[in-house]
């Protein structure tokens, strides 16, 4: 099973450089980038949205937007449904629902692909706070939060730890969130986790 970060930090990517980059190890491998593909230099940056269910298997997956080759941002929505994933879990250690958004780059290193190479997330979502860590301008934080079968968010935080404290400030701006209803397979509503990416500027420095 591939683990599905979402209550602890990710843990550090292990691919050949500028193969295969994926932001959920596990999700797309460097052996899943074919090498016709590869031969062919068809490259992308695909950001993708997976709803992975309470057992850990996906239940959708689509193309936010792509970089580069369109049928291979495709293909890699194909792969990472293919796979299982640890269950998302409450706070009272229910699995849940699961909906994240990642970034996969799969590219030739060259200076063709330079710019898929450089290729990040991009945040949902912008904030203005008092003043970011080492006076900096901006910083980007992942948010996880828990949304009740009504779609309203009822708890949110931060992936990362050392980013509690922006991450406490940034959910108390309750009109970044627009949640979408997660249904089961007999149709009803369930509660769920997701992650989503905030910037967070700095009024100040």
């Amino acid at each position: 099973m591939v683990p599905l970060f979402l209550l602890a930090a990710a843990a550090a990517v292990s691919a050949p450089a500028g193969v295969a980059d994926p932001d959920i190890p596990g999700m797309v491998t460097a052996l899943e980038y074919s090498p016709e593909a590869r031969a062919a230099g068809r490259s992308t940056a695909a950001t993708i949205e997976i709803r992975v269910d309470p057992t850990g298997r996906p239940q959708d997956c689509k193309v936010v937007s792509a970089l580069g080759d369109a049928h291979l941002a495709r293909d890699v929505c194909k792969i990472a449904s293919s796979k299982r994933y640890n269950p998302a879990r409450l706070r009272d250690g229910t699995p849940a629902f699961a909906v994240v958004t990642t970034l996969v780059r799969l590219y030739v290193p060259g200076p063709a692909t330079q710019d898929i190479a450089a290729a990040r997330l991009q945040p949902v979502a912008e904030v203005k706070v008092a003043q970011l860590r080492g006076n900096a301008a901006s910083e980007d934080v992942t948010l996880v939060t828990t949304v009740d079968p009504s779609g309203k968010v009822i708890e949110c935080g931060p992936k990362l730890e050392e980013q509690r404290s922006l991450a406490e400030a940034i959910c108390t701006h309750t009109g970044l969130f627009h949640p979408a209803i997660v249904k089961d397979e007999n149709g009803q509503p369930m509660p769920y986790i997701a992650e989503s990416l905030v910037r967070a500027w700095a009024t100040k420095n």
